[in-house]
């Protein structure tokens, strides 16, 4: 109950109904973006033919400048900037779901892959990762010398 800006709880129901309001709302804050490096991760599919591994990572409005994609120790690394946009000055937010920021996602690849001949492009949000995947070199006959010694 509240009263002249005094929060007054009567009983254990009044403490358990706030703390369950607390937590209903704690899912729903945003926090500035200098708050948490790397606050979000995209999400994204990962697939594979006898050929190549393919990556789509679903990244909406996202400037491809703002996009960096490397191939490290067998995984994917995927990183860049998402812009909060600035038409609205001032805002009533009543949902916010939508992340902004930096953010970074590394995605383990299930092959070798070889990475100077990896293709990318970006569509209606949807960046696609072709990895063609590594060559399997023959196995390749060594000769080996045996010497007899005496001990």
């Amino acid at each position: 109950m509240k009263e002249n800006n005094i929060w007054q709880l009567t009983g254990t129901e009044d403490l358990s109904a706030e703390i369950g309001k607390f937590l209903q709302h704690l899912g729903k804050w945003k926090y500035p973006i200098f708050f948490f490096e790397k606050a979000w991760k995209p999400l994204c599919d990962v697939c594979e033919s006898e050929d190549e591994v393919v990556v789509i990572v679903e990244l909406a409005g996202i400037e491809t400048e703002h996009l960096n994609i490397a191939v490290e120790n067998n995984q994917l690394l995927v990183e860049g900037f998402r812009e909060e946009s600035a038409s609205l000055p001032s805002r009533n937010y009543h949902l916010m779901e939508i992340s902004y920021g930096a953010f970074e996602r590394y995605i383990p690849l299930p092959a070798k892959v070889d990475a100077e001949e990896a293709t990318a492009k970006y569509n209606d949000g949807f960046l696609e990762i072709r990895l063609p995947k590594a060559k399997k070199e023959p196995p390749r006959e060594v000769e080996i010398d045996v010497r007899h010694q005496e001990i």
